[in-house]
């Protein structure tokens, strides 16, 4: 080692680096804190085109589940919330759902990604 003193310069350079670097994960959680108390908009199938695409409808009653059914569960009970895709947030009947990212989908809704949630 130098017998010589460290440079107070370098010495705040790093104090500062050091500090920012801290700082990113706490402006990471206030940031997604900040993204799920916003209110999401309801996905409208009509022009969606992701919607379009995978058939979604608000009312799975209303869809044709068995003719695109997939494995897990009974046509007759696939909705988004027993899907693998929805989203733990839920409000008045509507979840968030990782194929419709910033939108949220009718619980009782359905499309043909449906997917039996895990567990």
């Amino acid at each position: 080692m130098s017998d010589k003193p460290m440079n107070k310069s370098r010495r705040d350079a790093v104090k500062t680096m050091l500090g920012g670097l801290a700082a990113v994960p706490v402006m990471n959680l206030v940031a997604t804190a900040a993204a799920y108390a916003q209110e999401l908009p309801a996905v409208d199938p009509a022009t969606d085109p992701t919607a379009q695409a995978l058939k979604y409808v608000a009312d799975a009653t209303t869809a044709d589940r068995a003719a695109a059914a997939r494995p897990g569960l009974a046509p007759g009970e696939q909705v988004c919330n027993n899907c693998n895709f929805h989203q733990p947030l839920e409000e008045d009947g509507w979840v968030a759902c990782t194929l419709f990212p910033g939108k949220k989908v009718a619980a009782a809704g359905w499309c043909t990604s449906w997917t039996l949630q895990a567990g």
